[in-house]
């Protein structure tokens, strides 16, 4: 038998007449035999070593490769060795001369290892995918706002009906209202250029059905299809947004007229006044309110406490400032750069309409007036006292009471 220099690194063996008539030792561990010559002894043909299933397509091969009608070529086929363990090999037949007559050798290389790594990764990648298509936070992928890839979570938060229609959006800037959109622009760009890293925020987004929610997102700079683009998890926190809303409404607001309450009165004062140079107090206090609740009772009293905070309300709506309850029966108001005549108009409007204001008991009908004092912080030696002008305010209140009440006075 003449010497033949075989890569170890590779199984070969060598038929003819479809018997192996040489192997080499690696090929022979591939199927699972100890040695080379152990595997000649144990087979009567090489298709010994092969399913039955491909005993046909292989008797045909090699008659093809050896008649000259096929031209020798690689592939890949699972097999399985004496040991039961299947095993993929990628196999490039060679017609060769074997002792003066037409050969097939047959070069494998053990591709199980290989296979075995796709295999992990192709579990890794439809592990990740599910984790991302089932997951229950909204996930998106975009770059300059042209989505790449959303979840169904992330098409649930958006109440769309499909991901095609998130993903036929021209832009996600449609969804995003028009007042923060350049802020939203500057934000990608920050993230695109690494000024924001791994940052979240809460933001407002318009729903497909038109509806207004809150998202906390975050933002990360990935690599898409070999380009720089932002990945975004997204959950919905409108419930959380409406209660911390609703919170921070009660803390600043009187539980009964829905005013500011007298500390958030107080606190926008002191966020007011270091740039205000000209500033109107309104006191207003609801005549003989006493003897309204001790004749109508506490129900009927918060009625009229109610109906003048929304007549009041509604008259300074068209003036910047802070309008709230002072306490009990007595309400307040601070407007900024306002004239005297302007607040003068405003205050006998609120007058007159409460005046006219009817109420019912269970068997009267009855009316209350209101008195209202008024200042000016010029009208005070410090203009930026408010102390000062809060007392001025009351002192006219009091003149305003003592003049027979359902009356305004802005001197004094």
């Amino acid at each position: 038998m003449p010497k033949i220099n075989i890569d170890s690194s590779y199984g070969v063996i060598i038929i003819q007449d479809m018997n192996a008539v040489h192997v080499d030792e690696r090929y022979a561990q591939i199927y699972g035999y100890n040695s080379a010559k152990e595997l000649l002894t144990s087979i009567d043909s090489f298709l010994d070593l092969l399913p039955a299933e491909n005993h046909q397509i292989a008797t045909q091969n090699y008659h093809d490769i050896v008649n000259g009608t096929l031209y020798p070529r690689g592939h890949t086929f699972v097999n399985i060795d004496r040991n039961g363990r299947e095993f993929t090999v990628f196999s490039v037949d060679h017609l060769i001369e074997w002792q003066g007559r037409p050969a097939l050798q047959v070069t494998v290389i053990d591709l199980s290892v290989l296979v075995e790594a796709n295999k992990r990764i192709r579990e890794k990648d439809l592990m990740y995918k599910r984790l991302i298509t089932r997951s229950g936070q909204g996930i998106m992928v975009h770059r300059e706002f042209k989505p790449l890839m959303v979840n169904q979570a992330c098409v649930k938060h958006l109440h769309a009906d499909s991901i095609e229609q998130v993903m036929s959006l021209s832009s996600l800037l449609t969804l995003i209202p028009k007042t923060v959109q350049q802020q939203a622009k500057q934000h990608y760009q920050d993230i695109v250029n690494g000024v924001a890293v791994g940052s979240n925020s809460v933001v407002e987004n318009i729903c497909f059905d038109g509806i207004n929610r809150f998202f906390n997102i975050y933002d990360n700079l990935i690599e898409w299809d070999g380009e720089p683009a932002v990945q975004v998890v997204m959950e919905d926190v409108t419930e959380k947004v409406q209660l911390e809303k609703e919170l921070a409404f009660k803390a600043s607001h009187d539980g009964l007229t829905h005013l500011l309450n007298r500390s958030a009165v107080q606190e926008w004062l002191q966020k007011h006044i270091e740039i205000s140079d000209q500033l109107t107090c309104v006191l207003l206090d609801i005549d003989n309110f006493k003897l309204v609740n001790d004749t109508h009772g506490h129900h009927n009293g918060d009625l009229v406490i109610q109906a003048l905070a929304e007549i009041i309300r509604d008259a300074f709506a068209d003036h910047s400032g802070a309008v709230g309850r002072w306490g009990g029966e007595e309400f307040i108001a601070f407007l900024p750069s306002a004239n005297q005549q302007a607040a003068l108009q405003t205050a006998e409007v609120i007058r007159s309409r409460f005046a006219e204001r009817h109420f019912n008991d269970s068997t009267h009908s009855f009316s209350v007036s209101v008195s209202i004092g008024l200042a000016e912080s010029s009208d005070c030696c410090m203009m930026n006292d408010v102390e000062s002008l809060i007392k001025l305010t009351d002192k006219r209140l009091y003149i305003a009471k003592s003049q027979g009440k359902n009356t305004i006075c802005s001197e004094g």
